[in-house]
């Protein structure tokens, strides 16, 4: 604490409305604190000098410099972060320095050594007067003095404040007095102190060389979100599809990159390069980082942004957290839901037992029938019946009562201290997550249209769909902090399982008929993955850092058993006819394997008033994909069985006396399975990078970087037509990205960035392939596109950016990318379940223009700070235009007009009270693309309001509750104006505890 330039005793500092404590003599004030937020107020007797409010995460210390000048207006700085840092975190911290004064028997003590040691070490000799100073990044150590004469002493968990200048003097005593006499305050979670230097705190935010938006752990609680995918639609110009997958700046999938500890990711689902990112809690999460523009050191398909996720490592001290939560879902909690009528014994945990696994009777009669010109009839038949008896059962979907939704969550970790190198720490944390929701979309309406300009309705249905989500995840992180080097391993299981049943009433557009269907899925997605990684300070003055990680990992997408069941009305007889030739089944099994090893350097170093920093690297990426996809239905029939089902029930038309073995008497087992339904595909990625970054004066910031990509994808499948033989896609591509930054640090609280880079985007497996893949939002069926070639991109990005506090900011920036063969997924003009399909192309060129808009204001309700609210926005408008190979025009599919978040929060620090009212809405999005004339399909603007509430009922045990989608506004698609399809979610209910230990 200081006041017109000096320390400021006597003041008094009043934290959360309550604890009193005043400044003492060395300008110094400590105070346990818990997660959450926090008020504090200066007093100069019972005069308010100065309030505001801050946020720590659970575990965390704080470290807070106020600075009162008279003329000025006070100045406030927090610097939160957690004890065990790696050795790289520690050292590029904020600094603090100790200075002081050794003396013994009253005498100056010269040559003696002053050394801090923890993850990192500093030293220094005091002089002839007995006095030293010491600069070190903010944190806990060990302090000792050593002198020749005078032996060894300590000070355990001594504190460096960040952006103070901290006074200890220290009295030595002969090796004869076994005692140390020196008088340490107990230091624990925030401390006011002494003097800032000018620059203030470095925040991952404020202080980053390209665009970045962050979500801290704190946020992330706060917001309520249950999985990474639900928190990014708080940053400005992010979206999210389908729940799972991030757009930024209006580009999504191959145009946005994921890494996950800086290691890539495979995707999980089949459909989408993209991760789907329901796949992560986000109480597995440390921290989120949006990069919005584009540096050496990234990825290079990051032209819309890269999103890091960086998950939790082990704690500052032995604790844990159990979570229980519970919910509502209007119109399907305690309603009657439709179930796969299929089920096992480990359905509960979202694992299939085998109950839906593709029948080996089936899977031997179609190997069999490859063979068929060697088989007599009497063993054909006699196969065909044994092969359609299997895939008898389990057609008729069920209903049951949907029970509440249930989420349960268990964390732990401890930490030790050990005696090698001079201090080491050993740590763990483990987390496990389970979660059974429900999800129904109600009112639903699907229509596909012909004509010109979708003048014309072909079908026309109604829906019911409702799904059951069941998610488990684990992760087990293990690090070791050795000195000057650290080491982590960090284990990630997470488990996604979706049961969906939907149900269709109708008009037909190709047979012209009212007609009735269901479609019955069971889909698990798998992420494991295991990473082994290292962070070491290097050379005498500490300047060199080497990173390294090696990951490998396993995603896994099982689909078994996807059943498809339609019956029309044919005729005037009024009863429904089964549509055997629409009658199937499915069963996929994808699996992804990756590798990813990276190693990188830093060189810091200093010339006067320029700071350089000098980064290179390199990285490889081996990537192996095997999909398999099997379809099996019935053959014959259609003249010898009536197909009309009085009960609409398969059994009406399918039984065992309709089951012949022979096409010309009945029913035969048919294999329908593609031979490009199922393929093979490997990836190589290799590259290196260089980046040079230069801070004059603190004033003027260049990043120069260039990064070098080889590219190798091999996909194998087979033609569509003719022979259908094997058919391979080769992309092979080198890129050279050249990336350009510029930073002007106006004042300490203002300034403005510049970049310009080349990015690149490239088709994925699937978008090369001739396999055929379902999308889950519209049931449509997605084909890739061998034919498909590389996007280059160029961006252009500059923001502006205000601090009024470190909870007060503004922000305004302006970003334009100029795209070469921008990849979009396309409509396949057909009515019916043909016209109900999609694939994907190259466009001419792209442009995207766009603003964005981001900041805070907090206000205060009364002089303690103590009760305030906030009201945070963020909003965009981005202009985008495609050109096509005609020459015609029309805005870049997956772009939103407009993204839009208002944020109002509430707070009761001393009641332990916390409101938070969210609003989303995004602007028209083109979702797919028309061709042959076709109008485009087009998402509406949808309000989107979620509330949510946390009382800390003590120190330990905390409720909190969420009301989700509360006007469940309609989900709605359009095309050409008219209704493509429209659904209602219904509002939720949440509510749990949180208890820590």
């Amino acid at each position: 604490m200081s006041r017109d330039g000096v320390v400021a005793p006597g003041l008094t500092i009043v934290l959360d409305g309550s604890v009193r404590k005043p400044i003492d003599e060395s300008g110094a004030v400590y105070f346990d604190l818990t997660s959450g937020a926090h008020s504090i107020q200066v007093l100069d007797g019972e005069q308010v000098l100065h309030s505001f409010r801050f946020d720590v995460a659970e575990g965390q210390l704080a470290d807070v410099f106020i600075r009162l000048d008279e003329g000025q207006s006070p100045v406030a700085s927090v610097d939160s972060y957690f004890t065990s840092e790696t050795a790289a975190q520690r050292a590029r911290a904020a600094t603090g320095t100790v200075q002081g004064r050794i003396t013994s028997a009253g005498e100056a003590v010269a040559g003696a050594t002053v050394e801090l040691s923890g993850a990192i070490s500093r030293s220094v000799i005091t002089g002839a007067d007995g006095r030293y100073a010491l600069e070190a990044p903010r944190g806990l150590y060990t302090l000792t003095i050593t002198h020749p004469e005078l032996g060894s002493q300590s000070v355990e968990d001594y504190r460096v404040i960040a952006n103070a200048a901290k006074g200890s003097d220290f009295n030595l005593r002969s090796p004869r007095q076994r005692s140390i006499g020196i008088s340490m305050p107990q230091l624990e979670e925030v401390t006011v102190i002494a003097s800032m230097p000018t620059g203030g705190l470095q925040e991952s935010e404020r202080y980053s060389t390209n665009v970045v938006n962050t979500l801290d752990v704190e946020q992330l609680a706060r917001f309520g979100d249950t999985d990474v995918a639900a928190s990014v639609i708080r940053v400005p110009s992010v979206t999210v599809q389908d729940g799972q997958f991030v757009f930024i700046r209006g580009l999504g999938d191959r145009y946005v990159s994921s890494t996950l500890n800086n290691a890539t990711l495979p995707s999980t689902n089949p459909t989408k390069r993209s991760v789907p990112l329901d796949l992560f809690p986000s109480s597995m999460v440390e921290q989120l980082d949006i990069r919005k523009s584009f540096l050496a050191s990234m990825p290079g398909e990051s032209t819309g942004g890269n999103l890091q996720i960086n998950t939790r490592t082990f704690p500052n001290e032995r604790s844990g957290k159990a979570t229980f939560q519970i919910g509502y879902v209007d119109g399907t909690t305690g309603d009657d839901a439709f179930v796969d009528p299929s089920s096992g014994d480990f359905d509960i945990i979202g694992w299939d037992d085998g109950e839906r696994q593709r029948p080996a009777i089936a899977y031997a009669v179609a190997q069999i029938f490859e063979f068929s010109d060697f088989l007599n009839p009497a063993v054909e038949r006699e196969l065909g019946k044994l092969g359609a008896n299997a895939l008898t059962d389990n057609l008729q979907y069920d209903t049951e009562t949907a029970a509440p939704d249930v989420s349960l969550g268990l964390s732990y970790g401890d930490v030790f201290d050990l005696d090698l190198f001079g201090g080491s720490e050993l740590g763990y944390f483990i987390a496990g997550n389970y979660k059974n929701e429900r999800g129904v979309r109600k009112d639903g309406v699907r229509r596909t249209y012909g004509g010109v300009n979708a003048s014309r309705v072909l079908d026309d249905f109604t829906f019911e769909q409702f799904d059951n989500d069941i998610d488990a995840s684990g992760l087990l992180s293990i690090g070791l902090n050795l000195g000057q080097s650290s080491y982590t391993s960090n284990t990630i299981a997470s488990r996604v399982t979706s049961e969906s049943v939907r149900v269709e009433d109708g008009f037909d557009g190709d047979e012209l008929n009212p007609s009735l269907g269901w479609s019955i899925e069971w889909e698990e997605r798998q992420f494991l993955s295991q990473q082994l990684a290292g962070e070491h300070i290097l050379g005498a003055d500490e300047a060199w850092t080497l990173n390294w990680q090696a990951t490998a990992s396993r995603a896994e997408r099982y689909a078994p058993d996807r059943r498809d069941v339609r019956f029309d009305l044919q005729g005037n007889d009024g009863i429904y006819n089964l549509q055997v030739p629409e009658l199937t089944r499915r069963y996929d099994d994808l699996v992804d394997d990756n590798l990813d090893a990276s190693v990188d350097f830093e060189y810091l170093f200093s010339n006067g008033n320029l700071e350089s920093t000098l980064e290179f690297g390199i990285n490889g990426i081996t990537r192996e994909r095997d999909s398999d996809s099997d379809t099996y239905g019935f053959g014959g029939g259609l003249l010898a069985v009536d197909d009309s089902a009085p009960n609409l029930e398969v059994s009406d038309v399918i039984n065992d006396d309709t089951i012949t073995g022979v096409p010309s008497t009945g029913f035969t087992f048919q294999d329908k399975t593609l031979p490009s339904d199922s393929y093979e595909a490997e990836l190589d990625l290799n590259s290196v990078y260089l980046s040079y970054d230069a801070l004059w004066n603190l004033k003027y910031q260049v990043v120069l970087g260039v990064r070098y990509e080889e590219y190798e994808q091999v996909t194998d499948t087979f033609g569509l037509s003719g022979a259908q033989g094997p058919q391979q896609s080769v992309l092979e591509e080198n890129s050279v990205l050249p990336t350009l930054s510029f930073n002007w640090f106006i004042t300490d609280d203002q300034q403005l960035r510049f970049a310009v880079s080349k990015t690149v985007a490239r088709p994925d497996f699937k978008e090369t392939s001739n396999a055929t893949f379902y999308d889950k939002e519209f049931n449509f069926r997605v084909r890739g596109n061998p034919n498909l070639g590389v996007s280059d991109v160029t961006n252009y990005d500059l923001r502006w950016e205000k601090y009024w506090s470190d909870q007060e900011s503004l922000s305004v920036a302006l970003f334009y990318k100029d795209m070469k063969d921008p990849i979009e997924r396309v409509v396949q003009p057909a009515s019916g379940t043909a016209g109900n399909s999609r694939t994907f192309q190259n466009a001419e060129s792209g442009e995207i223009l766009g603003v964005e808009i981001d900041g805070r204001k907090d206000f205060p309700l009364d002089e303690s700070f103590t009760r305030s609210f906030f009201v945070a926005t963020n909003a965009s408008y981005i202009d985008s235009e495609v050109t096509l190979l005609n020459a015609s025009k029309r805005e870049l599919q997956g772009a939103p007009e407009y993204t839009a978040n208002l944020i109002f929060g509430y707070d009761d620090i001393a009641r332990g009270h916390e409101l938070t009212l969210l609003v989303n809405q995004v602007g028209n999005t083109i979702v797919d693309v028309g061709v042959s004339g076709q109008p485009d399909v087009i998402l509406e603007p949808r309000l989107d309001v979620n509330l949510v509430y946390r009382y800390s009922i003590s120190e330990n045990f905390t409720f909190r509750a969420k009301l989700e989608n509360i006007l469940d506004s309609e989900v709605e698609f359009t095309q050409g104006g008219n209704v493509f399809q429209k659904y209602k979610r219904g509002f939720e209910v949440k509510a749990g505890f949180d208890w820590q230990f």
